[in-house]
């Protein structure tokens, strides 16, 4: 299934590209908050999407020193991608 193909599929798989696009790095929490999708949906469209190598999925520490074993899951476009997605966009 192509980058086509995928966005037209759900028009929510846009949704989630423009936004990881808008805000690389961006945290799922973040996200979720963003894009207002149940937990489950946003898990499965972002399955879909890394499974495609079209988005990046990165775990880092978190910002506090408290917190900091706790990892943090952020997203970024493929940059071999980005172009191709951003036409699509």
């Amino acid at each position: 299934m192509d980058l086509k193909a995928i966005i037209e599929s759900d028009a929510r798989y846009r949704n989630v590209l423009q936004a990881i696009i808008d805000t690389p790095y961006i945290e799922r929490s973040t996200l979720e908050e963003k894009l207002n999708l149940p937990r489950a949906d946003l898990e499965s469209l972002l399955t879909v999407l890394s499974e495609k190598m079209l988005i990046l999925e990165l775990a880092g520490q978190a910002d506090s020193s408290v917190e900091s074993r706790v990892l943090k899951t952020v997203y970024l476009v493929n940059p071999e991608e980005e172009k191709g997605i951003r036409e699509q966009l």
